[in-house]
């Protein structure tokens, strides 16, 4: 039995005729028509063989429903916990802050496939159960889509005595945690954090991919109650969903600030990494894949290197489209891709970049536009999505329009070309930067979470 009262599903051994022997828990299949049809059949099962947990699960909160109480008892629930992402990182992060506060929190999850079920945090606040079945995300090979053993989930929400959900993700794991609160009674919220409505279209060809990733993520957010978007273009978005207005609620996200700032700016930073440290310099850092619109650079940036040659361009990351992208931009001087980089070395790149390139027009946020700005570094994104409202349009950055043949690039000359806007625009970058902090944000949050809790009451 694992801590969790659970049995993980049998273990495997998967061989890798090019790479080390990976130990699965479970079985993790391609994504095909195959894989989201037995997904669709073993989510049926689950629910109907755990109908007797449920009853158990709602005669235990009708028996200990809580009315005094002002302060919840909070789950906050993601698919995808158990990965390196953005959610991940921020909803550890954002975790420990609120611990920090004695605020009774928990992170739950489920364990990725080659890794055990297990509690982790010296307070054991974070929960990653054990899947039945899993399989490849579609354009994001390295994550996975998971049908978490729902016992796990009921067994969770029972013990912990849950008073409000938060659903990070409108997954197969989120859906299923809903399905109990439903059951039970338990107040939920969900997180619109991801454009996976858009990412859909993009990143799958199946057609029944995208309907079912679609059907998920409509459903979940429709059926959980109120809706928590990062900023006002998705929550226009949620809104074209058939969410009313008054149950979709903007909060700040938060940003680690303490590891960026203009203070890490070093002059061999470039060429510790073999990059030239003369020119203007600029930086894109984050998951090198399609939907961050990484083609507008590709469209741009041969005419311009041609005209501006002191001009260069850095991608720090990885992802599915890096090795399409380094052949359309093979043997353009001033192109460089590094792979992933963290810690000093990230921190100082930021510093020492002269602008801050993300041309996405799909991001509900941008967490490393927010680093940038933190680290005194300018920044350009486009007036689409999130991005857009964490840069103050001619103060600490600029703001290009996608519809209009050559703004991007004659926004970045701009900012090469003028010393004295450039300057200006780094001294605002930190301030602004300063307002996104994981303090504000918690703080935001916790008060949320307080008053759905009260209002359920």
């Amino acid at each position: 039995m694992d801590p969790l009262g659970t049995t993980p599903s049998k273990t495997t051994v998967q061989i890798d005729v090019n790479g080390p022997i990976t130990q699965m828990y479970r079985r993790h299949d391609k994504m095909g028509m195959t894989g989201i049809s037995r997904f669709v059949l073993l989510f049926v099962m689950e629910v109907l063989v755990n109908i007797p947990g449920l009853f158990t699960l709602r005669k235990a909160y009708r028996k200990g429903k809580r009315t005094k109480s002002t302060e919840p008892i909070v789950a906050c629930v993601g698919d995808n916990l158990d990965e390196v992402n953005g959610i991940a990182i921020t909803s550890r992060i954002m975790l420990a802050k609120l611990r920090e506060q004695n605020r009774k929190i928990y992170l739950f999850g489920v364990a990725f496939h080659s890794k055990p079920p297990r509690i982790e945090g010296p307070d054991q606040s974070v929960i990653l159960a054990p899947g039945r079945y899993s399989m490849q995300q579609a354009g994001y090979p390295a994550s996975e889509v998971t049908l978490i053993q729902f016992k796990s989930v009921i067994r969770f929400l029972r013990e912990k005595s849950i008073d409000l959900i938060e659903l990070q993700t409108p997954g197969p794991v989120a859906l299923l945690c809903l399905i109990a609160a439903k059951f039970a009674g338990i107040k939920t919220v969900s997180h619109y954090r991801t454009d996976i409505l858009t990412y859909s279209k993009l990143l799958i060809k199946n057609r029944l991919g995208v309907w079912s990733i679609n059907t998920v993520t409509k459903l979940v957010t429709l059926w959980a109650g109120p809706v928590i978007t990062p900023s006002i273009a998705y929550s226009q978005k949620v809104a074209e969903m058939g969410i009313p207005a008054d149950r979709i609620f903007k909060l700040p996200r938060g940003v680690d600030l303490k590891d960026f700032t203009p203070n890490k700016a070093a002059l061999g930073t470039w060429q510790k990494l073999g990059l030239p440290s003369s020119g203007f310099k600029l930086l894109y850092v984050g998951r090198i894949s399609r939907e961050k619109n990484l083609d507008r650079i590709l469209e741009i940036f041969p005419d311009l290197v041609s005209t501006h040659p002191q001009i260069s361009i850095t991608f720090v990351g990885d992802g599915p489209y890096r090795e399409p992208l380094e052949k359309k931009l093979h043997g353009i001087p001033g192109v460089h891709f590094t792979g992933v980089i963290l810690g000093e070395e990230l921190s100082s790149l930021f510093a020492s970049a002269d602008l801050f390139v993300f041309p996405s027009l799909t991001d509900t946020f941008g967490n490393s536009v927010v680093e940038a700005l933190a680290s005194g570094t300018p920044c350009i994104t486009s007036n689409l999505g999130g991005p857009r409202e964490i840069i103050l349009d001619g103060v600490c950055g600029l703001v290009f329009d996608p519809s209009i043949s050559g703004d991007f690039q004659a926004k970045i000359l701009t900012l090469a070309q003028d010393a004295q806007m450039h300057a200006r625009f780094k001294l605002k970058a930190r301030e602004r930067a300063l307002e996104f902090s994981y303090d504000n944000a918690s703080q935001a949050f916790w008060n949320f979470y307080s008053q759905q809790f009260l209002d359920s009451h």
